[in-house]
């Protein structure tokens, strides 16, 4: 169980990454100011970042154990 949970985890980072560029580079979101666009990928990129982060020193404490 604990195997599928870190692929799902790592699944769910890497979506927050790509949830970032489609932000940043899509004409779905031309109403947004482009400052605004950068900011909130910005904020994924970050955040996806510190989910991996996450992910790897709990598997390393893990395996350490």
């Amino acid at each position: 169980m604990k195997r599928y949970y870190k692929y799902f985890a790592y699944a769910v980072a890497l979506l927050y990454f790509f949830l970032g560029v489609f932000i940043f580079i899509s004409p779905y979101f031309s109403y947004l100011t482009k400052t605004i666009k950068i900011s909130f990928a910005v904020f994924l990129f970050l955040y996806g970042g510190y989910r991996l982060a996450r992910i790897w020193s709990k598997s390393r404490e893990e395996r350490d154990e």
